[in-house]
């Protein structure tokens, strides 16, 4: 027969103790874990490093957001069908989407524009593909803005446009700074690469303000066009970017536009120069229609720089999150929102009459910061509060944001195959931005639809510190992206 032991059931004291040491372990475990949480989640770094934006980069911006809204009281762009036409490509059927996959094209071709008849023809017929590289000035009373135009990659560009230079009294005015640029750092590019065009960029945002008054008749424009070629004559650059934000419909400034590319052009062959006459021209439709007559900008100028970025960013107008540079609508895109971004652009400017080499598709190498409403809601189109803690006045620069992702833990990021443009966010900090993989994406685009070539805004927003982790060590880790993209083998 078994023999069985009895067991001394605890006391109840014994399992009093018990309880409270679990419920004691059970807290202090919640608290370490809301601890944990709070300091990787709530507490985040930003770069100490802050590198300063140009008033211009945020007049833009604001001048972006309310032409656009200005655009939706002009025109009701709710009776539009969704935009889902892409761009005709001349000898496939397919295009990489810059991941490695094939997506099908659809054979769209835009409406063909009204040609101007007995038109003098047009400047460069060669088969140019161009990487224009934006470099703006620094101020030198800020420490952080150290990227010197001599230090710039001579070979890395095909075209460089230094600036911005303002307009007052019909003339140009520069500063001090950069005249010492344009004396000195001009010369060592041009001493590497005699083959590098060096251009000068007029306006841009604030600087822009001078030129309604300059362009209303023809001897305020007869004074710019004076100011102009004494200017290129001194510092022996190649041409001119014009980068008026924006002409209006009033006023007849978009006529008196015309009227002043025709005349510098006028000027260039009568003194038999074979200098460069470039436009940078706003990309929405809502702004371009009042703002340009394309089929004159065709006639005249050498190619237009198409600012295809800051379609989405902080305002009041929009509080809710966006990508900076969407390749493709989205989706869920209609109506005004489907017409903001780069193939959209595209498709109008050729549909209106810009020839396909003469158009140069703007691609950034900043970003554009927002803060959330709420952490919980971090997709596109999130609700947001104001503009983001990374960065300058919401600009982020991709040395910044390369800083932001490697110092906080918690960093959700993402990567939107639908328009090729990644976003990450960390905390209520949301941030759209360029990477390798998407702005070789767009590259891939510019290329497989032979346009004119890319144009970079800007060298001062690359990774200039340092910051991203990548094979090769260069300053210009985007730049060099789309170069090798354009000019690499097929």
């Amino acid at each position: 027969m078994a023999d069985y032991e009895l067991m001394n059931e605890p006391s109840q004291s014994q399992s009093w103790w018990r309880i409270v040491a679990l419920m004691g372990l059970y807290m202090l475990t919640t608290i370490f874990v809301f601890l944990l949480w709070n300091s990787a989640y709530d507490t985040i770094y930003y770069p100490p490093d802050i590198q300063a934006v140009p008033d211009f980069w945020y007049r833009r911006a604001n001048l972006y957001a309310n032409s656009v809204h200005q655009s939706t009281l002009s025109h009701d762009f709710r009776l539009m069908k969704n935009q889902t036409v892409r761009v005709k490509l001349q000898h496939a059927d397919s295009v990489s989407n810059g991941l490695g996959q094939q997506q099908p094209t659809q054979k769209v071709k835009p409406s063909a524009p009204q040609l101007v008849k007995n038109a003098p023809p047009t400047m460069s017929t060669a088969p140019e593909v161009r990487l224009v590289c934006y470099y703006t000035v620094p101020d030198p009373n800020n420490e952080f803005d150290d990227l010197r135009l001599a230090n710039v990659n001579a070979e890395l560009c095909t075209h460089i446009n230094v600036g911005m230079v303002s307009v007052s009294n019909g003339q140009l005015v520069i500063t001090d700074n950069m005249r010492r640029i344009l004396a000195q750092d001009v010369t060592v590019l041009r001493t590497i690469n005699p083959a590098l065009k060096l251009l000068l960029s007029v306006g841009g945002g604030a600087s822009s303000d001078g030129f309604p008054a300059m362009v209303k008749n023809h001897t305020t424009r007869k004074v710019f066009v004076h100011s102009l070629k004494q200017t290129l004559t001194m510092y022996k650059l190649d041409g001119i970017d014009l980068d008026w934000e924006f002409p209006s419909a009033y006023n007849k400034e978009r006529q008196h536009f015309s009227q002043l590319i025709y005349e510098i052009r006028q000027e260039y062959k009568r003194e038999r120069r074979d200098y460069l006459l470039t436009v940078a021209a706003a990309a929405p439709e809502g702004i371009a229609l009042f703002a340009y007559d394309v089929q004159m900008l065709n006639q005249y100028v050498d190619y237009v720089n198409l600012m295809t970025y800051d379609y989405h960013f902080y305002s009041h107008g929009t509080p809710f999150t966006g990508l900076n540079a969407p390749l493709y609508a989205r989706p869920n895109e209609r109506s005004l929102l489907g017409t903001l971004n780069i193939n959209y652009s595209v498709n109008w400017w050729l549909a209106n009459g810009l020839d396909r080499k003469k158009l140069v598709v703007g691609l950034p190498t900043y970003g554009h910061s927002f803060t959330l409403v709420s952490s919980l809601n971090n997709g596109v189109g999130a609700p947001a509060e104001g503009i983001g803690h990374c960065g300058s006045l919401g600009f982020t620069s991709y040395s910044e944001l390369c800083w932001f992702n490697t110092h906080n833990i918690l960093v959700h990021q993402s990567y939107d195959r639908s328009t090729c443009s990644p976003y990450l966010s960390s905390g209520n900090e949301w941030i759209s931005y360029e990477n390798e993989t998407s702005i070789a994406c767009k590259a891939l685009y510019v290329k497989n639809h032979q346009l004119g070539g890319a144009m970079i805004f800007s060298l001062n927003t690359d990774d200039v510190k340092g910051y991203c982790p990548r094979a090769y060590k260069t300053k210009f880790p985007l730049v060099e992206t789309v170069k090798t993209i354009l000019f690499g083998k097929s």
